[in-house]
């Protein structure tokens, strides 16, 4: 982990490649060539390659190579020979050393390039910064070796190397690493993109990020908070947060939020190390955030909110609630609310349960800020919330939560996910957590194969269509998390375990984490190495005993 390695011999020489990177815009490649051989070797170093056509032009730039894209962005490339020879023809270059670089016998020399990058509209790479980092890769790289191995020591301190668990959580670890963006742009923070695999995934997503940055906080705290500073940077005056953003603006989906899990990070992110200033600067933000979900989507003005859009159309209101297609959405129809704020015709249940786990965490964070009174008002408020769940949403005759109609009152007989949050909030009392378990534990319901389906087995429009039955490691890891909080040990290990042996593939070095499974089969589905299912993981291997 940590760095990209290539390996060749030929004619008594043994070549190593080493890419990593020193920052954000720069990645170093080494060449270590070692003299095998008995005699000292003198050898002609050259780096030849190409850019892609479309790339746009491609020059010499004093000691250096930039090709340029029809939009202003670069790249450069800064050779480590001393005076370089430099030909660049049509998409092709090549550099070449003035003189030969002498191997000594049993020795070896680096050579060394710099790569280094930028989007159009930000400053371009500094030549004389480059030349340093190439005078000090050496350094670059020990420090570059330092950081994994704080990583690795984090995530998964007590297991070998060989451990499946291990495997899985580097794996994890890698995924979110690898997705990892740097400020650019109007994208002024350090952030993931949920795959950067996929490309309407190259982007920052909210309920992703919220996500992503209680996984980041297990390792580097640093970042997970920025993750969530780079969603809060683009929140617009009536505190709504963009489903996802973009370095384009135009590409931005303002029709919808995403379900509010950010008092949950941002609560993770301080309790994992992150300073009083950050909890400072995020809270008013996060008030703004929480009172725009019961300002624009509680239709009826009962406390408990619905999912919705600012344009009226279904289609938004069902991707706010993250589950785009799911089954209890099917006969659901909108209502509106004021000038750009609709919401579906039910109250949804992981919405409040969310809701509610928000006011506990707004709380937490008042009382680290020395706000007394505010966090008693929160209490008192998430107290009134959980009693008004509980009575209008869980079902007695089965056990279990549901969505319920605004005009009706009537439950949503559809048991999906929204079922068991309100065991991983707490919202649940103890009695009602045992009857969740036994649907929890039912093969004919949610103890598939790859256990937790987002719809129950035994559901008529159960399929593997996406929130239809796929199994999604985030919601997976809150019913074991939610089966953890009611003191069931001894089931989230059990069902931790079968999900990592059932998972294709994801104990398996080389196969890539996938953003949803198939329950019955295990094979990995759509977008690979995707962040949010690496971050889950990452949380369970963490908690497994």
């Amino acid at each position: 982990p940590g760095q990209l390695q290539q390996q060749g011999e030929a004619a008594g020489l043994r070549v190593n490649l080493n890419l990593w990177f020193v920052c954000a815009q720069t990645a170093l490649i080494r060449a270590r060539i070692h003299n095998m051989g008995p005699d000292d070797r003198a050898l002609q170093a050259a780096w030849s390659g190409f850019v892609f056509p479309a790339t746009g032009s491609m020059a010499q730039s004093g000691q250096a190579i930039v090709a340029r894209t029809a939009n202003g962005s670069s790249v450069r490339l800064d050779p480590g020979f001393p005076q370089p020879q430099i030909v660049c023809r049509d998409e092709h270059y090549r550099v070449t050393s003035a003189a030969p670089l002498v191997v000594p016998a049993g020795g070896f020399i680096d050579v060394v390039v710099a790569l280094t990058w930028n989007l159009a509209g930000d400053p371009l790479p500094d030549p004389a910064a480059c030349e340093q980092r190439l005078a000090n890769h050496e350094r670059s790289f020990a420090a570059n070796e330092v950081r994994w191995r704080e990583y690795l020591a984090a995530i998964a301190p007590h297991r070998s190397a060989d451990d499946p668990v291990r495997i899985l959580a580097v794996k994890s670890l890698q995924t979110l690493v690898n997705n990892w963006r740097g400020p650019a742009g109007r994208m002024g923070h350090n952030a993931l993109f949920p795959s950067s695999n996929v490309s309407y995934f190259n982007g920052f997503w909210a309920w992703d990020s919220w996500k992503h940055a209680v996984g980041l906080a297990l390792f580097d705290t640093e970042l997970a908070a920025d993750q969530i500073r780079a969603m809060f940077a683009h929140q617009n005056a009536a505190g709504m947060i963009a489903d996802v953003v973009y370095l384009d603006p135009a590409e931005d989906n303002w029709r919808d939020t995403k379900p509010p899990l950010a008092g949950w990070a941002i609560r993770a992110v301080y309790e994992a190390g992150a300073d009083l200033e950050f909890v400072r600067d995020l809270y008013p933000q996060l008030i703004d955030y929480h009172e725009f979900w019961y300002r624009d989507r509680d239709h009826d003005g009962d406390g408990l909110c619905e999912y919705g859009s600012t344009d009226g159309t279904l289609v938004a209101a069902r991707w706010e609630s993250g589950m785009d297609n799911a089954v209890r959405f099917d006969q659901t129809a909108m209502l509106q609310n004021g000038p750009a704020a609709w919401s579906m015709d039910q109250e949804s249940v992981d919405l409040n349960c969310y809701l509610y786990l928000e006011k506990r965490a707004l709380h937490d964070l008042a009382q680290a800020l020395g706000r007394h009174s505010e966090a008693s008002r929160w209490a008192r408020d998430a107290d009134q919330l959980r009693e008004h769940i509980r009575a209008a949403m869980y079902d007695d005759a089965t056990g279990w939560y549901y969505d319920v109609g605004i005009v009706s009152g009537a439950i949503i007989p559809v048991q999906g996910p929204e079922g068991w949050i309100p065991l991983w909030t707490g919202v649940a009392t103890d009695v009602q957590a045992a009857r969740l378990r036994e649907t929890l534990l039912d093969p004919t319901k949610f103890r598939t194969f790859v256990p937790f389906p987002t719809v129950a087995r035994d559901d008529p429009e159960f399929s593997d269509g996406y929130w239809r039955g796929l199994v999604w490691l985030d919601q997976a890891c809150f019913a074991i998390q939610g089966l953890r909080r009611y003191r069931y040990d001894a089931e989230a290990d059990e069902l931790t375990r079968q999900l990592f042996a059932n998972l294709a593939g994801a104990t398996r070095p080389g196969v890539p984490l996938r953003e949803n499974y198939d329950p019955l089969s295990g094979r990995g589905r759509n977008a690979k190495h995707f962040s949010w299912t690496a971050a889950h993981l990452l949380l369970l291997a963490h908690t497994l005993e």
